[in-house]
């Protein structure tokens, strides 16, 4: 190791703080996954709008989502149906980007006709991905409950996982980073495309979607809601928090939260 060169990085830290009295606010404050954030607080609806526009471009531009790259066609697969008592299991899978493939199950109500109510059902680091089934989370209890009451749930695969291991879960580096695109991003996309799914299916009812998941599953659900309209409820589980901000990359992207914490997200 060169010994000038930790000694001119000293320097100029030094200068850094002395110029002018002031110090650097990149050496005071330097926020991480668990560093403890206080939620603002919004005197009007108005002003709370405004915020929410601001939210959604950061989340798009941290996700290397802005603008929205151009929605090809998925050719999606519906197949291999399970029929059980009250509900039906098929398997799916959708080619979310030219040459790049996502799995997913899809669990509908047998017996009732007409549109349905939808949930999409985002997937945590289970080592099973949307087939574990555990007592902490069961997706497929998940998916079997929801067609039972009257539901169409689509539980989908996180990237890496499952079906869809075109990539690994974690990638990347600096040079995948200055182009904005990582594991955030692409599950984020799977999301959108995900609902696209979902709401091309002629029995269901685009008026009434949803998505929920925890873990990792839980940030799946709070980005999407936060960025498309087209969700009009969810259930975001174990990841709204203002000290916990998540530890992978699929949580997390450079300039995620400049400008707001996951509660405000939520």
């Amino acid at each position: 190791m060169n010994p000038i060169r930790p000694v001119a990085l000293v320097l100029l830290a030094a200068a850094a703080v002395s110029a002018g009295g002031k110090q650097d606010a990149r050496n005071t404050y330097t926020p991480n996954t668990d560093t403890h954030f206080v939620l603002p607080a919004y005197g009007t609806l108005a002003e709370w709008q405004a915020r929410k526009v601001a939210l959604r471009q950061q989340i798009l531009s941290a996700a290397g989502l802005l603008p929205i790259p151009p929605k090809t066609d998925m050719h999606p697969r519906v197949f291999g149906r399970l029929d059980r008592e009250g509900y039906s299991i098929e398997k799916v899978y959708l080619e979310t980007m030219p040459g790049y493939y996502m799995g997913g199950n899809l669990y509908r109500p047998r017996g009732a006709g007409g549109k349905h109510p939808a949930v999409l059902i985002a997937q945590g680091h289970w080592d099973y991905g949307r087939v574990e089934n555990q007592q902490l989370n069961s997706p497929p209890t998940e998916g079997i409950n929801l067609a039972r009451q009257g539901y169409v749930a689509f539980a989908y695969d996180m990237a890496g996982y499952n079906d869809n291991i075109q990539t690994p879960h974690i990638f990347g580096g600096p040079k995948e980073q200055l182009w904005s695109f990582g594991p955030l991003g692409l599950q984020t996309w799977n999301s959108i495309r995900a609902l696209d799914f979902v709401l091309s299916l002629a029995d269901v009812d685009g008026a009434r979607v949803g998505i929920t998941g925890a873990s990792g599953g839980g940030t799946q659900t709070f980005l999407l809601t936060a960025i498309d309209d087209r969700i009009s409820f969810a259930a975001p589980v174990n990841m709204v928090s203002a000290i916990m901000q998540g530890g992978c990359p699929c949580e997390n992207a450079p300039g995620l939260r400049l400008a707001g914490v996951y509660c405000e997200l939520a």
